[in-house]
């Protein structure tokens, strides 16, 4: 039997899409300056990771009689909240990026100019079979794969599994949370991915991060959609590509492309241990 996730309308298609955005007109790249998300989420990544010491998440570090920090006193907080990685899907936005991205899968030049989307596209040159392996997955050719972006299906069957956790494919921040725990659970050999405690614990580390006016991006709205659609592609496509893989050799690519993605955005999965209360340095 052919696992591959179907195209068509006939079949059933098990993954999520992703897609990138390209310029509002035809044939015209827009320049983005994104060197925001990548710095702002590799602090943000590396915090997740090197706040894990001990209990520390659970221990106060304020001895009795201290004075609280600024930060910390009521009403003194620059609390940004979840709102502030949230964004409202625009179609239009969608449709383009899926475009681009099919260009990607396939091997063509991206019509879309953003460093996401280029860093992908990095990957797919430094491993031209993690790239196969992906396109496999919605059919291998560019009609088929834009097909499958396209039709929506794709989208809506990684926001059910975000939803499971309670998390939203229109808040970033859940997005790269679940990115780092779909990553590093393909990147450890396929160990299991339902850390239901570990995806709470991202989320109110993310919050925690939120309420003491940490900033994790200063990218825009539409910045924020096509980054967050890009690495939900990424991560669905992959897993699925790992379930139907026919070889450890493809096994193997697949684990270094989902890597090297993820040191792309400050985390190197095969160097960090998942625990309930999240990443934590490996020993």
């Amino acid at each position: 039997m052919d696992r591959r996730i179907a195209t068509t309308t006939t079949a059933t298609v098990g993954v999520a899409a992703l897609a990138l955005l390209l310029a509002a007109s035809p044939g015209a790249a827009r320049a983005q300056d994104t060197a925001p998300l990548i710095d702002g989420v590799g602090a943000y990544t590396h915090s997740q990771i090197m706040r894990h010491r001990g209990d520390e998440a659970a221990t106060p570090t304020n001895k009795p009689g201290d004075k609280p920090a600024p930060n910390q006193r009521a009403g003194k907080r620059a609390a940004l909240g979840f709102d502030s990685l949230t964004f409202a899907p625009v179609p239009a936005v969608s449709k383009t990026l899926n475009a681009a991205f099919a260009d990607s899968l396939t091997g063509r030049r991206a019509t879309l100019d953003h460093a996401t989307l280029r860093g992908i596209d990095a990957e797919f040159v430094r491993n031209p079979r993690f790239r196969e392996l992906l396109a496999r997955q919605l059919g291998g050719d560019r009609e088929q794969v834009l097909l499958a972006l396209q039709s929506g299906r794709l989208q809506a069957q990684f926001q059910r599994r975000l939803a499971g956790h309670g998390y939203s494919t229109r808040n970033l921040g859940d997005v790269i949370n679940a990115f780092m725990i779909y990553g590093w659970t393909l990147v450890n050999d396929g160990a299991r991915s339902d850390h239901g405690a570990a995806f709470a614990a991202l989320r109110q580390r993310l919050g925690d991060s939120l309420a003491r006016g940490e900033k994790m991006t200063t990218m825009d709205r539409t910045d924020m959609q096509e980054a967050a659609e890009l690495y939900g592609l990424v991560a669905t496509l992959a897993a699925a590509a790992w379930q139907n893989a026919a070889s450890p050799a493809e096994r193997a690519s697949l684990r270094d492309g989902v890597n090297a993605i993820g040191r792309g955005i400050g985390i190197d999965f095969r160097r960090v241990a998942l625990t309930e209360r999240g990443f934590a340095p490996r020993r």
